[in-house]
C-alpha cells in the first residue's frame, strides 16, 4: 500500500490536517462534526481509495466514532473497509480487532472469535492491547472451549 505522500505531499498534508481537526473533535465528543471532517478527508483520497496508506486510519477513525454512539452496524461497514484497506499486512492486527469487536457488540460472537483468532494468531495477547480487556477475556475463554478445556 503506497504512502500518499509519496505521490502527493500536499494533498497528503492537507488529510492529516483534516483528520487531525476530525480528532480533536472526536475527543470532545462533537462526533457529527468529527465525522464531518471524516468524511472531508475521505472524499479526498484519489482513486482507488483502498489503494492508500491513509484508508485504514480514516476508516477506523469513522468506525470509533460509530462504536462511541454504539451505532455497531455502521462500525461494522468502517471496519470492515480498514480491515480491506490493510489485507496485505499481517501486522495490522488492530484492524482485525476492531471488526471482531463490532462482531462482538452486534451479538454474532462466532464471528467475533474468528476475528479475534485472525488477530491472535499473528499479535498473541499482545495484539489486544489498548482494548477493553473483555474482548481478549472472551477470545480465551471461547479458545478454552474449542481446545475442549471447560467442562
Amino acid at each position: 500500500m503506497p504512502n500518499l505522500e509519496d505521490y502527493n505531499q500536499p494533498l497528503s498534508d492537507q488529510i492529516v490536517f483534516i483528520v487531525e481537526q476530525g480528532n480533536r473533535l472526536h475527543q470532545d465528543h462533537k462526533w457529527e462534526q468529527a465525522l464531518d471532517k471524516y468524511t472531508e478527508a475521505w472524499e479526498l483520497l484519489p482513486e482507488p481509495i483502498a489503494h492508500w496508506d491513509l484508508t485504514e486510519w480514516i476508516a477506523s477513525c469513522k468506525m470509533s466514532i460509530y462504536m462511541d454512539r454504539q451505532d455497531y452496524q455502521k462500525a461494522h461497514q468502517w471496519a470492515l473497509i480498514a480491515v480491506e484497506a490493510v489485507k496485505d499486512n499481517p501486522r495490522h492486527t488492530s484492524a482485525k480487532i476492531n471488526v471482531g469487536i463490532t462482531c462482538y457488540e452486534t451479538g454474532a460472537m462466532s464471528d467475533a472469535y474468528t476475528w479475534f483468532e485472525q488477530a491472535h494468531q499473528f499479535g498473541g495477547a499482545r495484539a489486544f492491547q489498548g482494548f477493553d480487556h473483555k474482548y481478549l477475556q472472551f477470545y480465551t475463554q471461547m479458545k478454552q472451549v474449542e481446545k475442549g478445556e471447560v467442562k
